[in-house]
């Protein structure tokens, strides 16, 4: 009789045991995904939870703190654990307007980049702006949209400065005028001093500018500031004026006190204080009700499946276990520190609007 080896069997069978709890070695999937810095902290948040929440885990992160873009690497453990490495590539640095002309004409421009510098196409693009407020035909351009909450926006100020404590309020027309017309004395918008408010706003491709202009009816030019080495005011006169994320306009508002910047609500932090709006403070409950008008839809946009451009199986799978991540009630909640008071789940709305800015409608059922 053929005796057995058993050192042989036994270097099998532990071979065998740690294939059971090693990732599986299949094809690698990467999905990349732009947007604004308005939903920065939850594109982090979602993609480290996006792996361990499965029983995954995530072995690789670059980036992905302050830094606007960033690199989550790791493996599921749940039904996409047949894949290999999952790479989740998130740049919120170039803006959700950027992102959805690079998704549509699938050719990526300056800022279209991963961690690594790498020039890419984003897999899909969360947008608090509607592609059609921009110029982009959803149905020619073969967009799918995945609803994920609403972003409220707000217009704030240094709550450590003399000159601006008086100002509590801003009217529509003293919004415009800020925006279109600055500077101009805190006399204006409700102040006491004479010394003049310095308008600090967002380039053209953050959908904060859009919907903000959106909701105050500005169609015309902004005349924004930036802080130079001695914090003084500088006129931006580039071609695409104003700052490129909202953490910079917070950190600008702090540096020149003097001034009034505009933001979502989760670039809010120490030293700086929302100002209400036509009367009404910002508040998830005002959004809910309806008498707080400045905020968008934020969606997840991406190519429908058979058009060029569209997710890869695989991608497509990534995008819906992330989103069902995104929309998870445990995850949409105010005792969630992340999502808490700076977004409101949709299903929470008893209003409604058709459109970016549009009117505020309410809801079958309420008000009634």
């Amino acid at each position: 009789m053929k005796k057995l080896n058993l050192k042989k069997l036994l270097a099998v069978g532990l071979t065998l045991a740690g294939a059971a709890f090693t990732p599986s070695l299949q094809a690698d999937v990467t999905v990349t995904i732009e947007g604004g810095s308005a939903s920065q902290s939850v594109l982090f948040d979602r993609a480290t939870n996006f792996f361990t929440a499965s029983g995954g885990a995530l072995t690789n992160v670059i980036g992905g703190g302050s830094n606007p873009v960033g690199r989550f690497q790791g493996y599921r453990g749940d039904a996409l654990s047949g894949y290999g490495a999952i790479t989740l590539d998130i740049n919120v640095a170039n803006g959700a307007i950027n992102g959805l002309q690079a998704l549509v004409t699938q050719t990526p421009g300056p800022g279209d980049t991963n961690i690594v510098g790498g020039s890419v196409v984003p897999t899909f693009v969360d947008s608090a702006t509607s592609p059609e407020a921009v110029g982009i035909d959803s149905v020619a351009n073969h967009l799918d949209a995945y609803p994920t909450y609403v972003v409220p926006l707000v217009f704030i100020k240094n709550t450590n400065s003399a000159d601006t404590a008086g100002i509590t309020n801003l009217t529509q027309r003293q919004a415009v005028s800020l925006e279109t017309s600055s500077p101009l004395q805190t006399t204006y918008y409700g102040g006491t001093s004479t010394n003049k408010v310095y308008f600090v706003g967002r380039n053209s491709q953050a959908a904060v500018r859009t919907e903000i202009d959106f909701n105050i009816y500005n169609t015309g030019n902004i005349n924004t500031y930036y802080t130079n080495s001695l914090g003084q005011p500088v006129l931006d006169g580039s071609a695409d004026s104003g700052l490129a994320a909202g953490g910079a306009v917070a950190n600008t508002v702090l540096i020149l006190t003097n001034s009034i910047g505009t933001v979502a609500v989760q670039n809010l932090k120490k030293g700086l204080g929302a100002i209400a709006y036509e009367g009404v403070p910002y508040s998830v409950s005002n959004v809910i009700n309806g008498s707080y008008p400045i905020w968008g839809y934020e969606n997840y946009y991406f190519i429908a499946s058979g058009n060029s451009g569209a997710p890869s199986t695989a991608q497509q799978a990534v995008l819906d276990a992330y989103y069902s991540g995104v929309t998870n009630a445990s995850f949409q909640t105010p005792s969630y520190p992340i999502f808490g008071n700076n977004f409101i789940p949709n299903a929470s709305l008893k209003v409604y609007r058709d459109f970016d800015g549009g009117q505020i409608k309410p809801l079958p059922g309420n008000f009634q």
